[in-house]
């Protein structure tokens, strides 16, 4: 009697997109009285089974949140979703001959600027030298187009890896305003006292290396009649007008803040002599003292200024700022519209102040980590 003969067949091209994962099948040949075989072919193991799992993986791969790719040991792509196609804009011809490899990727990348400027190859051989090291990585890479990209590359047991593209551009935009507000004045987009302080304590420590700095302590003088007369509305209006000129007369390398109120402050670094200091609040006194033409209402309004300079009147942050506050008040107290350097017979006359109002606030953990998120 004839037996029937099996053979088993593995895994098979497919055109499915996970192909490679179509299960194996059994051929079955079968003899005949007449001598003739008959063969069949049936999966092996339950093929209905193993062609579940096939459709189920390529649902989670078209609802994936992102891009995703596989490639083999020899780095040659064997899979793509549609959705990394459209994040990447891979365009059709890149795929016209099947799946592309590692090195056709770069390469088209490297062409089309996705990597910024520099030699094409030079580019392309980097990152095979990288890929073929088979480590697992996490980075973000900005698109020519705006687009950041969060990628992450993990190694495959036996070769080959996968590597995933999520668009996180308005995840960093979020924290990149939420990380500016925290460190700016809201009406007036102004370093707030935050990041004043920051700013203060980096200026101080170029103080320790030989440098000479001045700390211009500003209050605006008659600006609650302007509030009480024409309501908060215009007052705020004269404040923003009040930064804009601010900006417009301090060099870019000062820092110019906000405290709070109608008090302002501003950073002047890099002063080769005290006189620098007296020019630079010579030109505020006059530019903040012209007329502003705010809802049809002209107003005019003064300010006053101390300064204190280190290394001469000391050369920590908080001591600075209350000795500039104690030339501040000599100022206003000897006729307002004017600046005044600080000396030591200010801190006698300046009556006690409440110690929070001129506190420096501490960065904290929190701070930190908003600031380079």
């Amino acid at each position: 009697m004839l037996n029937a003969i099996w053979s088993r067949v593995g895994f098979i091209p497919s055109c499915s997109r996970v192909g490679w994962l179509r299960p194996a099948v059994a051929l079955l040949r079968q003899p005949m009285e007449s001598g003739a075989w008959v063969a069949s072919r049936e999966p092996i193991g339950g093929g209905e089974i193993l062609r579940e799992r096939v459709r189920l993986l390529e649902a989670v791969l078209d609802n994936f949140p992102g891009g995703i790719s596989l490639f083999d040991r020899n780095l040659q792509m064997v899979l793509c979703n549609e959705q990394q196609k459209r994040l990447l804009e891979y365009p059709e011809h890149l795929f016209a001959s099947g799946w592309p490899t590692l090195e056709q990727i770069f390469r088209f990348n490297a062409k089309r600027g996705e990597y910024g400027p520099g030699d094409v190859e030079e580019h392309v051989r980097l990152r095979m030298a990288l890929a073929r090291e088979q480590r697992a990585h996490v980075f973000e890479r900005t698109r020519p187009n705006g687009t950041v990209l969060e990628i992450r590359g993990m190694p495959l047991q036996g070769g080959g890896f996968v590597t995933t593209y999520q668009d996180v551009t308005e995840q960093r935009r979020t924290q990149a305003l939420v990380a500016h507000m925290a460190h700016h004045d809201a009406l007036t987009n102004l370093p707030n006292r935050l990041l004043f302080s920051d700013r203060l304590n980096q200026a101080v420590a170029r103080v320790r290396r030989g440098e000479v700095i001045a700390l211009l302590y500003l209050d605006l003088d008659c600006f609650k009649p302007v509030n009480d007369k024409f309501g908060h509305a215009i007052g705020d209006t004269l404040l923003q007008a009040v930064s804009d000129r601010l900006l417009t007369t301090a060099r870019d390398t000062d820092t110019v803040a906000r405290l709070g109120g109608d008090e302002f402050v501003i950073i002047q670094v890099g002063l080769k002599e005290t006189a620098e200091a007296a020019t630079l609040a010579r030109r505020i006194v006059k530019t903040l003292g012209a007329p502003y033409h705010i809802a049809d209402q002209t107003i005019v309004v003064g300010t006053s200024i101390g300064i204190a300079v280190a290394p001469t009147d000391g050369a920590h942050p908080e001591e600075l700022l209350k000795k500039a506050d104690h030339a501040l008040y000599r100022c206003k107290a000897d006729g307002r519209g004017s600046f005044a350097f600080f000396q030591p017979s200010d801190e006698a006359d300046r009556p006690s102040r409440d110690s929070g109002a001129l506190a420096l606030p501490r960065r904290t953990a929190t701070a930190e980590r908003a600031s380079v998120a």
